[in-house]
């Protein structure tokens, strides 16, 4: 039995969020380190804090929440989307010290400690929300009062600037040296599917377990032959960090030989993105973002509207679409794409995320359609 402590008081110190020499607000940080740098991006969920820390396309991202009150049902160890908090931390109005919730093992500021995340809190996060979507996303840095006092906003402001943008940091390869690839499961299952993961959640793989599926996962380091040799059934690209432009330039020769197969594949987020770079789109850096639990998509095939679960800062663009493809989804929000298929060969991608975790589950169906996929070109 796992005993809670809700008894450690909260171990932080007055401090300082730096967006600029205009915007800077007074709060409290949470933190082992004097100071941290990292690209500043907001999400509107109103649940699963744990999940989205821990979704590693959140990679060197602050995270400033919406939600007023983070923590207050604690941590377990079963809604973890990967192995680790990859956000560089988190920002929020309220920070709860202790846990309310049957399910949980840590109360929320020991995991944020333990992880070697952290915490900014006790400032007006609805104003830090209107200044990234008015001025966009940007580097900034959270850091101690002393920190401050001692470097001074001058000297400040020339460390955020010098600091590498997500443009410029190649999180993928940095996620990628951290992935322990997971090995075949054991026991039979009707398909088989090359995964390759770029930063992919857990539940996206279990959505996959729970329809007979067995997978082998490969990282950003594929060999083709080596996967197309062992005659996979399907094949599925994964959410990550970072910019899908650098992704592909990795990959694109490889992944090429694997799509000349025509072997059913499906795309969620950044897999999204680098499948339609694949096919000659363009991608392009969005003014804020779409990140929250609640964003509308119509489905241009049935005319039917999902609530969606989305995470995303880089965009597939409508602008010289290619005549093979075809637009699936729409964001209701900006009319951006969020889906597609291809004319020509059983593949197709979304923007947002069908396993939701946290957020709604309007669009699991998409899982079934990769299954209809591979049943189709079976044999």
């Amino acid at each position: 039995m796992t005993v809670l402590d809700n008894k450690t008081k909260l171990n932080y110190q007055n401090g300082y969020l730096i967006y600029n020499k205009k915007y800077i607000f007074k709060g409290k940080f949470l933190s082992k380190d004097q100071f941290k740098i990292a690209e500043i991006c907001f999400n509107t969920s109103m649940t699963g804090y744990q999940e989205i820390l821990t979704d590693p396309s959140y990679k060197s991202q602050f995270i400033n929440f919406t939600f007023p009150l983070i923590g207050i049902v604690g941590c377990n160890n079963e809604d973890y989307e990967s192995w680790k908090i990859h956000a560089s931390g988190l920002i929020c109005n309220e920070l709860f010290e202790l846990s309310s919730n049957w399910r949980a093992q840590t109360n929320f500021t020991n995991w944020i400690i333990s992880q070697n995340s952290c915490a900014f809190f006790d400032l007006d996060t609805r104003a830090v929300t209107k200044i990234v979507r008015n001025f966009g996303p940007k580097n900034v840095m959270l850091c101690t009062e002393e920190y401050f006092e001692n470097k001074g906003i001058e000297q400040i402001c020339k460390q955020i600037d010098q600091s590498l943008s997500l443009e410029e940091n190649d999180v993928i390869k940095d996620f990628t040296s951290e992935l322990n690839i997971e090995k075949q499961e054991i026991g039979k299952k009707k398909f088989s599917i090359a995964f390759l993961n770029f930063g992919a959640k857990d539940n996206i793989k279990k959505n996959l377990y729970s329809r007979n599926c067995k997978i082998e996962e490969f990282d950003m380091n594929f060999n083709a032959e080596d996967i197309i040799n062992k005659n996979f059934d399907g094949f599925f690209l994964s959410n990550g960090p970072g910019d899908p432009i650098k992704v592909y330039e990795n990959i694109k020769l490889e992944l090429n030989k694997l799509l000349n197969k025509k072997i059913p594949t499906f795309g969620i987020c950044l897999g999204h993105q680098i499948l339609s770079l694949a096919f000659n789109a363009s991608t392009a850096r969005m003014e804020k973002g779409h990140r929250g639990g609640n964003h509308p998509v119509k489905n241009l095939e049935t005319n039917k509207v999902e609530i969606t679960s989305q995470n995303h800062g880089f965009v597939v663009l409508d602008e010289n679409f290619p005549s093979n493809l075809q637009i699936t989804h729409k964001s209701l929000f900006d009319k951006t794409i969020d889906g597609m298929k291809a004319n020509d060969q059983p593949l197709f991608s979304v923007q947002y995320h069908p396993e939701s975790s946290p957020g709604p589950h309007d669009s699991r169906y998409l899982f079934d359609e990769f299954i209809n996929l591979m049943e189709k070109n079976a044999g």
